[in-house]
């Protein structure tokens, strides 16, 4: 379901928890411009939905309770794109993505930043929130086949919520700690492994070597969806005068054709 060329990407951004801080924050970071349109949609008021999720068993519970939301967003508001954001090999990408095919492309920030951090072939590490993250986030990336890229996987041991509530600087400096291993085994990027860290980006940069750069899986997944959306709307054939022609030319063939069995 691509946009006319002079029309804005809607993009659905979807924040599989029950919670709302994070998206305050996706939110005030990313508002909608001329040439995207930007929807947030979380599993507030979802007696099912998790507060926020640090294993697979949560991932699989948000999935559960957020699809029937997504689907009926998505079937009245007909968005061009979707983009999970939480930072795992969530399953719901998954069940939209088998649902919607190609009519509405999905990723998650997860996928979007392993892309972006290998795009030039360098080696990436990603910073996490709980430990219980580490095998599973590495075990994806396998999965997935970036295993070559990556030089590790670090927790900082806060969970999401954490990252709001405790003291911004005790965040930063347990973030720049947990990072120095894997800048040590060669990373060129640091994927933030939480969407909750977009908040953080700027501070969390300004402790890294001036050679890492970071990466946060919301921006990429919203420029790598909306380059698939509008190279798609470019590629979609458009009816050519010639064929407006022809369409004419066989109704008015058609209308002679009848006329003459009336008269006959």
């Amino acid at each position: 379901m691509a946009p006319a060329i002079d029309q804005p990407v809607r993009l659905l951004c979807i924040i599989p928890i029950s919670t709302t801080g994070m998206t305050d924050d996706l939110t005030r970071i990313y508002p909608s411009t001329a040439t995207l349109q930007i929807t947030f949609l979380d599993g507030r008021d979802l007696d099912d939905c998790p507060p926020c999720i640090e294993n697979h068993a949560q991932a699989i519970a948000s999935t559960n309770a957020v699809l029937p939301r997504a689907i009926e967003y998505i079937s009245t508001q007909s968005p061009h794109a979707v983009l999970i954001c939480c930072f795992s090999d969530h399953p719901l990408v998954y069940a939209l993505g088998e649902r919607y095919g190609d009519e509405v492309p999905v990723t998650g920030i997860f996928q979007a930043a392993l892309q972006e951090a290998t795009a030039s072939g360098g080696k990436f590490g990603i910073i996490t929130t709980s430990t219980s993250w580490e095998q599973p986030l590495k075990d994806s990336i396998d999965d997935l086949g970036f295993g070559t890229y990556s030089t590790g996987v670090a927790a900082t041991g806060l969970s999401p919520l954490e990252l709001e509530s405790l003291d911004r600087d005790v965040v930063i400096n347990r973030i720049a700690t947990s990072s120095k291993p894997l800048i040590n085994n060669g990373a060129e990027s640091i994927i933030l492994g939480c969407a909750g860290m977009a908040a953080l980006e700027d501070d969390i940069l300004s402790t890294l070597p001036p050679s890492i750069k970071t990466i946060d899986g919301v921006r990429s997944g919203m420029t790598i969806l909306s380059r698939r959306v509008e190279e798609t709307a470019l590629t979609k054939p458009v009816p050519s005068l010639l064929d407006h022609t022809k369409t004419k030319t066989a109704v008015s063939r058609m209308e002679l054709m009848r006329d003459r069995q009336q008269i006959s």
